[in-house]
């Protein structure tokens, strides 16, 4: 009687182990289910940011040598136009695509600081984690065809009460649970930290582009008011049709001074942008690029 009811405790115990077992593994594979997607997205989202971050690179410098170009003719028209006037302003109008050539240089560089360089350092440590995932891959087909083996073994003697998990198999079992383990934690980690890395590459790409932006605006408006009255001498309507933003002419003399008054703050703003420290290294190269770039008003004298 004792017998029986140590058979009977033993078989239930081992039924319980590997039930138990069984919801372990389920829980794991789901992990490295959701691990494995997640990879592949990430994989993918960083793809497609390279790629539209080549592409603008390539549009700017295309953009930046037409500038050089139309900088050139304007220069070469000034020396053939014999109104003194006329040519001072064809001078501004020359030298500020050059000014303007600069700065989409610079804003060439930032893309490759704020998008490129970060995004094919995280890809790097992406393809760190596709290498764990294929190393875990392969001993979990290590693991498998090991116990199918044996499975087949345990068939063939058709005995039912044999054990089948061999050392062998227990240790492909290990290594196999190990590898998840780690490929799962390094995937988990790199998932966390994509959102702010991400998140940082966005924001500093649109000081970037900000800076660009107003620094550009800057030097076409130092040489407006040259523009403007010598088109009012000779009769010139250069404010043409299309000019307007929501109904309203674009070169609005009313915003002048709400523009300046602004000014200052924007200027504050790009300072805070340009020091405060994040995950990535960035330098937006502000001062370099005030040296390389005199402003439009010392130019023109």
């Amino acid at each position: 009687m004792k017998t029986s009811l140590k058979k009977l405790h033993k078989f239930a115990s081992h039924r319980h182990d590997r039930k138990a077992q069984k919801q372990h593994q389920s829980v794991t594979l789901d992990e490295h289910a959701r691990a494995t997607q997640d990879m592949i997205d990430m994989r993918d989202c960083y793809d497609r940011l390279l790629s539209a971050a080549a592409a603008t690179a390539n549009s700017v410098y295309e953009f930046s040598e037409s500038l050089r170009e139309m900088g050139d003719c304007l220069l070469e028209k000034t020396a053939l136009n014999d109104d003194e006037e006329s040519g001072k302003v064809l001078l501004m109008l020359g030298k500020v695509q050059f000014e303007l050539q600069k700065l989409v240089d610079g804003y060439r560089s930032h893309i490759f600081q704020t998008i490129t360089i970060p995004s094919e350092s995280l890809l790097h440590e992406l393809r760190i984690v596709e290498e764990m995932k294929k190393r875990c891959d392969g001993k979990r087909e290590l693991y498998e065809d090991l116990l199918n083996k044996q499975k087949e073994k345990v068939r063939l003697r058709n005995s039912k009460s044999e054990h089948f998990h061999s050392p062998q198999l227990q240790e492909a079992s290990d290594e196999y649970d190990e590898e998840a383990n780690v490929f799962v934690f390094r995937m988990k980690s790199l998932k966390q930290g994509q959102s702010r890395t991400f998140l940082t590459q966005a924001s500093r790409h649109h000081a970037a582009q900000l800076c660009f932006f107003k620094r550009a605006a800057r030097s076409l408006e130092a040489i407006e008011p040259h523009v403007s009255l010598l088109a009012e001498q000779l009769h010139i309507d250069y404010h043409f049709s299309g000019l307007q933003e929501d109904g309203q002419e674009f070169f609005d003399d009313d915003d002048d001074d709400s523009d300046d008054d602004e000014s200052d703050e924007d200027d504050d703003t790009e300072g805070d942008s340009e020091t405060h420290d994040g995950e990535l290294s960035f330098d937006y190269g502000q001062n370099d690029l005030q040296k390389e770039v005199p402003t439009s008003e010392n130019s023109m004298e």
